[in-house]
């Protein structure tokens, strides 16, 4: 209901608002990390170097970037643009005719050339081209401390199994062996990186891709469950609703073993001064070394048929897709480009890991549940995953009949 409280709020807005002038781009977003900072820093540089002017409108995390840009919307001041997720949360938007495209751009830089296939069709319905990527993240990296690693002589786990054979000895050491934020964002990168790992890649892409009801609910996926309950004990008592920033902190400071995240904690890390292979480590999460889980970042813009508003748009979204521009966000994003031509200059050994997984071609590249699963339906599986952490008398075999049932009812 609030989704359709939102696009209606859109079209309203849309209809009636003043827009700003010409050269100022309001931009809504929720990078607010060190790391993520300074890429949106180079973003709007770029932009102002043109002779506009970039107004950064920060929120904290996805769900408090719906809220402010609704408040935005029905002040009568919808933003330039908005930070959104390629795939089907971009073709809600689109689908109701609440986006302006850029069809006239994507055709004359070719991005059907520079973007790969997956990207190209998230932003792509019904022939028209709504949004512009400017990064890829793998959502499936696990980055360790190499630190504690060191002091007790082990290496860090391949599988999930090695990880549950080695925790009680790191956490009787006094080391976290999981740092991990108890919020939707992170229950639901822990998942994924559990569903291809201790699932399989075949399990993953029936569950997310095919939306298959069965496979869902079957033991494979159960055994998912039985894990995900299991690393409750391996947790420190702060987790509940961590950021994921202060989360990774936990790794940084030498803590906490090791976090699944993603790619951009490589930003993170560089912002306070640690280097790679010094004072962190990466590798894809244990059981996911030959796959990928693939997100993508766009700028999407709403509505407007205001003529200034629309080139101020077209403006902003030719800075986002120079090749230049991403190679030099993404630097400090963590992330890889969005765009193929832009390269791998100065990008972070721990994306250029995950691009070499990437370059292996489709079978080793898996949607991020952003890509493939509609707001309502994440909101479900969210759902989800928070009670049964929170529920340890809650089975395994429970919440995979209910894992089931969602996965059977999304479109």
């Amino acid at each position: 209901m609030a989704l359709k409280r939102w696009m209606a709020a859109i079209a309203l807005a849309a209809a009636t608002a003043t827009p700003a002038a010409a050269q100022e781009a309001t931009v809504v977003n929720f990078w607010t990390s060190g790391g993520e900072s300074r890429a949106v820093a180079v973003l709007a540089k770029a932009y102002d170097k043109t002779g506009g002017k970039w107004v950064d409108v920060p929120a904290i995390g996805p769900q408090a970037e719906q809220a402010l840009v609704l408040s935005r919307i029905t002040g009568g001041d919808p933003p330039t643009a908005m930070q959104w997720s390629v795939g089907v949360p971009l073709r809600q938007l689109a689908d109701q005719g609440l986006l302006n495209n850029v069809d006239a751009l994507a055709k004359s830089a070719h991005w059907d050339q520079h973007l790969p296939p997956m990207v190209m069709k998230g932003i792509t319905f019904d022939g028209h081209v709504y949004g512009a990527p400017v990064d890829i993240g793998g959502a499936n990296y696990m980055y360790y401390s190499t630190a504690v690693f060191q002091k007790l002589g082990m290496h860090p786990p391949a599988t999930w199994d090695q990880f549950f054979a080695a925790a009680p000895k790191i956490k009787a050491a006094g080391i976290i062996p999981l740092a991990f934020g108890a919020n939707a964002q992170q229950e639901n990168w822990l998942f994924m990186a559990l569903l291809a790992g201790v699932g399989g890649a075949d399990v993953y892409r029936q569950v997310a891709v095919d939306h298959n009801a069965k496979v869902a609910g079957s033991d494979a996926v159960k055994r998912v469950f039985d894990a995900y309950g299991k690393l409750r004990q391996y947790v420190d008592a702060g987790s509940p609703n961590r950021k994921w920033n202060d989360t990774l902190d936990l790794v940084e400071t030498n803590k906490a073993a090791f976090m699944i995240v993603g790619d951009w904690a490589s930003g993170d890390f560089a912002a306070n001064k640690l280097q790679y292979g010094k004072d962190f480590g990466c590798e894809l999460a244990p059981g996911t070394q030959g796959e990928y889980i693939m997100v993508a970042d766009a700028f999407a813009f709403p509505k407007s048929s205001n003529k200034q508003q629309i080139a101020t748009q077209q403006k902003l979204a030719t800075v986002l897709m120079n090749p230049e521009v991403q190679n030099a966000f993404n630097i400090y994003k963590g992330s890889l480009p969005a765009l193929v031509n832009a390269g791998l200059n100065g990008i972070d050994p721990c994306a250029q890991l995950g691009h070499k997984v990437l370059s292996e071609g489709a079978s080793h590249q898996l949607p991020h549940f952003f890509l493939v699963f509609t707001p309502n339906e994440l909101g479900q599986i969210s759902d989800l995953l928070a009670e049964y952490w929170t529920t340890p008398s809650m089975s395994a075999a429970a919440a995979t009949r209910r894992f089931g049932q969602i996965i059977g009812g999304a479109d």
